[in-house]
Order: C-alpha cells, then sequence, then structure tokens
C-alpha cells in the first residue's frame, strides 16, 4: 500500500477503484434460465447454453468471447443473499475458459473437484463470484481470471474446501474480502492453496485464511488494499 493510500485510509477515504471492463457489444450473450442451472453432464451444459456459438470439446466449454448472463434470473434485493440463483458445477474435471459470467447473482458454485476456470472475466458481483461447496470440491485450478467485485460486495471467490486449490496470474478487484480460504468441519485432508502472481486492488483484505489453512504466496501484487491478508485458527501464510 502506498503512503498516500495509507494516509487516505486514517481518514476513511476510499482510493478510486479502476472502472470494471464491459464486454463488447458486439460480444455473444447467452442469457440463463432458472431451470437450466445445475451441471452434471455436457447435455446439461449444452441445453443452458442453447442457441449459443460455444466450443465442447470433451469436458472442454470455451465461450469464445461470449457473455454468459444472469440478466434473466431473480435477483434478491440483498446482493450478499447466499440462496441467489447462480450456476451449479457437478462435473467433476470441467474446464471453463474465454468468456464472460456477468450479472449472475449467485455466481458459479463448484461441487466437483478438479475444475479449471481460465480467461474469464466475472463482472457485477455481489458475492462469491466463484465458490466450492462440500467435500468434492477438490484441487480448483483458477488462472488468468479477473473480478471485478461491486463497491458493497463482500467476498470475490471463497474456497471452503481448498484441498490443492492453485489460483494464479489473477486479478480480484473491490470487496470487502478478495479470496476466503477456510475448511469444513469435515474436511479431514486439511487446507492448502496455492496464490501464484495474483493481484489485488482496493480489497479492505486481499485475502483471508482459518481452521489451520496454509496459503503459500508467490509474486503477489496488492494495490490500495487495508490488510493484505487476514489469518485465524492456526492458518499461515508461506512466501516463496
Amino acid at each position: 500500500m502506498s503512503l498516500l493510500d495509507n494516509i487516505l485510509s486514517i481518514f476513511g477515504h476510499k482510493p478510486s477503484l479502476p472502472s470494471a471492463p464491459r464486454p463488447p457489444d458486439n460480444a455473444q450473450r447467452i442469457y440463463l434460465r432458472g431451470d437450466r442451472l445445475v451441471w452434471r453432464t455436457i447435455s446439461d451444459i449444452k441445453l443452458a447454453l442453447v442457441g449459443g456459438d460455444v466450443s465442447i470439446t470433451g469436458k472442454t466449454l470455451d465461450l469464445k468471447g461470449a457473455v454468459i448472463s444472469g440478466k434473466g434470473l431473480r435477483h434478491p434485493s440483498n446482493s450478499q443473499n447466499e440462496n441467489s440463483p447462480g450456476i451449479v458445477i457437478a462435473l467433476p474435471g470441467l474446464v471453463l475458459r474465454n468468456g464472460w459470467v456477468d450479472d449472475v447473482p449467485g455466481g458459479i458454485v463448484v461441487k466437483s473437484s478438479y475444475c479449471s476456470f481460465e480467461r474469464l472475466k466475472f463482472t457485477r458481483i455481489g458475492e462469491d463470484a466463484l465458490s466450492t461447496v462440500g467435500g468434492d470440491a477438490d484441487g480448483i485450478r483458477i488462472s488468468n481470471c479477473e473480478f471485478w467485485n461491486t463497491a458493497k460486495g463482500d467476498k470475490s471467490i471463497q474456497l471452503n474446501q481448498a484441498f490443492a486449490a492453485i489460483i494464479s496470474d489473477t486479478l480480484v478487484v473491490g470487496g470487502i474480502t478478495g479470496i476466503r480460504i477456510q475448511k469444513n468441519s469435515y474436511n479431514t485432508k486439511g487446507v492448502n492453496c496455492i496464490l501464484r502472481s495474483c493481484t489485488f486492488h482496493g480489497c479492505e483484505t486481499g485475502f483471508n485464511a482459518t481452521a489451520n489453512a496454509i496459503v503459500r504466496l508467490q509474486s503477489p501484487t496488492f494495490k490500495s488494499v487495508r490488510k493484505k491478508w487476514v489469518l485465524s485458527n492456526g492458518a499461515k501464510v508461506i512466501e516463496n
């Protein structure tokens, strides 16, 4: 954090954030429907994205620059409502890449192991643009993504089961906490997460970790961040 940002934070002034990008006007929009939000199979995905010019090869979904839009979904008055509708991924090993996830109130909820998210821009985030749930969401990979949180947003990424998680070359802007890393009560594997070459901009806290989590921090960048990280209940950071 710069000297100027430190001075401004003392007086309660929040530094200005960069303007969030918007999808190009000519980008293809794929509007989600409330009855097609759970992706257990490739067939589920094809139905959810019907009419969209995307590429599906094996378990790799390439959006080719398209926008997955939640504009038509129910938006609770409280943007931090954890029951907000979102995409549920229950297909192990799914790779989602090259596009936008815009205005999806419940974000993407991952319930399967070793799913990857590459070159995606998450915009108009209320809370938890990307989160993991349950004991089967090991090994998540997030790379070259951007998370643009709203001014009142809580977290951008919530890793409830952070076993063998890797987040690399990713930008997190705004929100109270950029990334939360924690252990579920039934997790017997322990928690470990690598944060590699990630940038945190304008978050109150870059990331927080709890419950004996081990966070390996490699080449981070913190801009206008009040606290780089907060640790509790035995969590630790290893910088290398």
